[in-house]
């Protein structure tokens, strides 16, 4: 993974919560991956936050969410729990990653 992808698979899955947080705002489960989602973008990205793979897990519980909800969809061609899946496992390789 690269930091190119890592920002866009982040930008892309942040844009796809935004719309589901607008259409149902009562929605604990996408509330809570939607900001996780900003706070990942503003730790990770904007701060350059190094987080461990410890931190990262207790912080952010987006690969729980995904396993736990999204289980079943993880084998069709719905790409957004693959993005929230591949997110979680690249927070505490970021800042590692190759620029491109």
């Amino acid at each position: 993974m690269t930091k190119q992808y890592f920002k866009e698979i982040l930008f892309s899955a942040l844009e796809e919560a935004r719309e589901e947080h607008e259409k149902l705002p009562n929605d604990n489960l996408n509330t809570s991956i939607y900001n996780q989602l900003i706070d990942i973008k503003k730790k990770v990205i904007d701060e350059d936050y190094n987080f461990s793979e410890e931190e990262s897990r207790k912080r952010y519980t987006l690969g729980i969410l995904v396993i736990r909800n999204f289980d079943g969809y993880l084998d069709l061609d719905w790409n957004y729990p693959k993005k929230l899946i591949d997110i979680a496992g690249g927070i505490s390789r970021y800042p590692n990653m190759p620029e491109k």
